[in-house]
């Protein structure tokens, strides 16, 4: 197991300017860089802002004053390993970072996460639950088992806004995997914590109201059907109940939190409709009293609250780019940035406590984008830094918007991403392609900046991604239709690159597929059961054999349920497994492969990549491999990340050529 280290040291950075357009294309190693930026939160009092950025390759957080551009930043350098994910104020002076770490636990490849807590007037910090040590001296709680090895260490439940000494965390000394954990009252700066509930079997996650008060437990049993549970506590009432109490309230319904009426939870629901809509659940009336928000073309994902997070004035859902649909004549900040940034996409990052001054991020598909701020009462938006400012917008590719109709009909919404060079509809023929199914399976591709599409691009390639049927967003029957059948969602690929060569769009000579993941997945069987369509294919952290997979997921907490999930239905028996996996089919392979994988992956172990390599001796196909030592299913290590690449592009030239589209 890594021993986490962190260590603390004062130095000055400036953030780097945006980026100078060159004639030549960004070489491969800026696509390898991580984000200058990560993340950003803004003091309570919005008097300091403290970012979790890179420098050389190497995560810091940095701590400055808000218009004072005089004073010198703090930095607090992160350990080897460390991989944040999000930086957070507890107070005006204490900040927490929750980040995670790559390790093996009895063999398995694991995700195990913590948060550090930091004081910035004197920048001592510590992680603030630490699995290693015993907590026997905690109020009330039990003496720890030394052999347990507690995977979760990061789960905040509610910040407590209105106790800026403490947080409410889940967490457990009893059990290895946090099956069931305690819900805890844990101090900001000591970690010294009381226990406020007791684990409740089947309960993983906890929901508090806006009050602080927790009043309702979800998640799974550890039985054979993984059944789901949820408990709940009415106001004033101490007494747990089932959610079979409660009609049209199931046990596995998606909660976005309560109103600030402690009654009111806010769920995801169907009503009659193929997509997901906002509703409001009555705990006292026992049903559903009324509608937040419900599109009937996509899914909400959730809800936009009012300054003081009392009301809620609106909801985001994702079209062809994440979009907000705000309620009445409600209007936020961002809202109007928006208005302003028009044809860029603005994400919230974090406000101070009186909401009056925000942090966000604007990007757009050709550009990675800058951290922003605003002051409500200025209204002026001022720039903190690029995220990429190695990569101009001026040498990446514009993404268009398309559809394509599959062998039955089936309209599949997709995007194209064209090389900066081309600038013209008329331009867009014979050019050498790069098909790019997204991983998930069941996530989804949107009009916004991504790094691997923008690689290929810059290479002189058009790229399409396509949101095969199985895709979030669109509605059940949709993502029901790949989670029934994965040829399916084969097929919607297949038929995409068709597409393509039938419209004259892609030079059939010139077509490859890739991707990361499920869609490696996707590329590798494109390149096993259509050689005639590929030049070459690749391959990131990719799904090879299925069976085996399903395998390691018993490794893990509820993994069986995972794989039905994960799987669904989507074959008919074990020979269409077989003949859908491919390693099963890897002998017969003749199209130039490229294969990465890092050795720690938690998501798709590495012994994938090493059951593919060894079918592949018996194919014809030249294959390049790359593997990465202590490395995981992102490649979130920059100097592999740059390595990766290179080797791409390299492979690339020596299998497609360079293109006449490459600036």
């Amino acid at each position: 197991m890594n021993v986490i280290r962190l260590f603390m040291c004062v130095i000055l950075f400036a953030v780097m300017g945006q980026g100078v357009a060159n004639a030549a294309p960004p070489p491969a190693e800026n696509f390898g860089k991580l984000p200058v930026i990560f993340d950003a939160a803004l003091s309570p009092d919005a008097d300091e802002i403290a970012a979790v950025i890179s420098l050389k390759g190497k995560y810091l957080i940095r701590i400055s004053e808000l218009g004072n551009a005089s004073a010198n930043p703090k930095l607090i350098a992160l350990g080897d390993g460390v991989k944040p994910a999000y930086i957070k104020w507890a107070n005006d002076t204490q900040v927490i970072l929750s980040f995670w770490q790559s390790e093996k636990f009895l063999g398995t490849p694991i995700r195990t996460g913590y948060l550090y807590t930091i004081d910035t007037k004197t920048l001592k910090g510590k992680i603030l639950v630490d699995p290693t040590k015993a907590s026997a001296s905690d109020k009330g709680s039990r003496i720890r088992n030394s052999s347990i090895f507690r995977q979760y260490n990061n789960v905040v439940v509610d910040w407590l806004e209105d106790d800026s000494d403490h947080i409410l965390m889940a967490y457990s000394d009893e059990d290895n995997n946090n099956l069931y954990p305690d819900l805890r009252r844990v101090n900001v700066r000591t970690g010294r914590s009381a226990i406020v509930k007791r684990g409740m079997s089947g309960v993983q996650q906890w929901y508090s109201d806006q009050s602080g008060e927790v009043r309702i437990g979800q998640g799974r049993k550890d039985n054979s059907k993984a059944s789901w549970v949820m408990r709940i506590r009415d106001v004033g009432n101490y007494e747990w109940q089932d959610s079979d109490e409660y009609p049209g309230l199931p046990a596995n319904a998606d909660i976005h939190g309560f109103t600030s009426n402690p009654n009111e939870l806010i769920i995801s629901a169907y009503r009659g409709k193929d997509t997901v809509g906002l509703y409001v659940y009555d705990l006292s009336a026992k049903s559903i009293t009324r509608k937040i928000y419900h599109n009937d073309k996509y899914d909400a994902s959730g809800v936009i609250l009012s300054k003081d997070g009392h009301e809620i004035i609106g909801a985001h859902y994702v079209a062809d780019t994440p979009e907000t649909e705000m309620i009445g004549d409600n209007d936020t900040i961002l809202e109007a940035m928006r208005r302003k940034f028009e044809g860029y996409t603005v994400d919230y990052v974090d406000q101070s406590s009186d909401g009056s001054t925000v942090l966000f991020k604007v990007s757009s598909p050709y550009d990675p984008g800058a951290m922003m701020i605003i002051n409500g009462v200025t209204g002026k938006p001022e720039n903190l830094g690029a995220m990429r400012p190695e990569l101009s917008p001026n040498q990446l590719g514009m993404a268009i918007g398309v559809r394509y109709t599959t062998r039955d009909g089936q309209k599949i919404p997709s995007y194209v991403t064209l090389p900066p060079t081309i600038t013209d509809n008329s331009q867009l023929k014979n050019v050498p392609f790069i098909v790019l199914p997204h991983g998930g399976p069941y996530g989804r591709d949107s009009k916004r900046f991504d790094y691997f599409a923008q690689f290929f691009a810059s290479r002189g390639f058009g790229v399409l991604q396509m949101n095969f049927r199985g895709s979030e967003g669109y509605g059940k029957a949709f993502k029901e239709a790949g989670r029934q059948n994965w040829v399916v969602m084969q097929e919607d690929v297949e038929d995409g690159t068709r597409w393509l060569i039938e419209k004259g769009y892609a030079d059939p000579n010139r077509t490859c597929i890739a991707g990361w993941s499920y869609g490696g997945y996707a590329a590798l069987m494109g390149a096993g059961k259509n050689p005639e369509l590929y030049k070459c294919a690749i391959a990131m952290a990719a799904l090879t054999d299925i069976k085996d997979f399903m395998r390691d997921q018993n490794d893990y907490r509820f993994g069986r349920a995972s794989v039905k999930s994960f799987i669904g239905n989507g074959f008919e028996d074990k020979d269409d497994i077989k003949a859908n996996s491919p390693v099963k089919i890897a002998e017969d392979m003749t199209v130039p492969l490229f294969l990465a994988h890092g050795e720690l992956d938690q998501q798709v172990h590495f012994d994938q990549f090493l059951r593919m390599k060894k079918a592949l001796k018996k194919s014809k196909a030249k294959v390049t491999y790359m593997d990465f030592e202590d490395e995981d299913h992102y490649l979130s290590n920059e100097e592999n990340r740059i390595k990766f690449f290179q080797g791409l592009d390299k492979f690339l030239k020596k299998t497609v050529g360079v293109s006449e589209f490459e600036p």
